[in-house]
């Protein structure tokens, strides 16, 4: 009998030091910008993200860029915002831009809230828009 109390302790204490990971994204948006202007658009997308705290760097081949950066870092709890642009295949001069915010840890995804608004997203598009490089709109669902 006691083996058996001591297993639901240790099931019990394995389960809470498991913990889980959880995603909510932003709204997708685009960004459109003329091809001649293109060079300095990647520029400004790394300039502005590193601004605003994130780790940039190139993902794949041609201009994919995914950013990162901590939001939370407990010992029990991190939370990462992440930021990925990358060509659209089917329009020319066209850019996604999704947002995204990774929580991993110990906290349940219950009281995690699955909302995300990426402020870091709406600074980068008023940027590209103040420097006439490109133009944002959010993606119809």
């Amino acid at each position: 009998m006691r083996f058996r109390g001591g297993l639901v302790v240790l099931l019990g204490v394995s389960s809470v030091l498991v913990g889980c990971t959880n995603v909510a994204g932003d709204a997708i948006r685009v960004i459109e910008a003329p091809a001649e202007r293109q060079e300095n658009l990647f520029a400004s997308i790394e300039h502005t993200l590193r601004a605003s705290g994130y780790e940039c760097h190139a993902a794949g081949e041609g201009h994919r860029y995914r950013c990162d950066k901590a939001l939370r870092n407990l010992f029990i709890h991190q939370t990462r915002a992440v930021i990925e642009v990358f060509p659209d295949a089917d329009v020319p001069d066209s850019y996604f831009v999704m947002a995204t915010r990774w929580d991993e840890g110990l906290i349940p995804g219950e009281l995690i809230s699955s909302e995300y608004h990426s402020a870091d997203v709406v600074v980068l598009c008023k940027a590209l828009e103040d420097s006439s490089l490109g133009r944002c709109r959010v993606e119809a669902p």
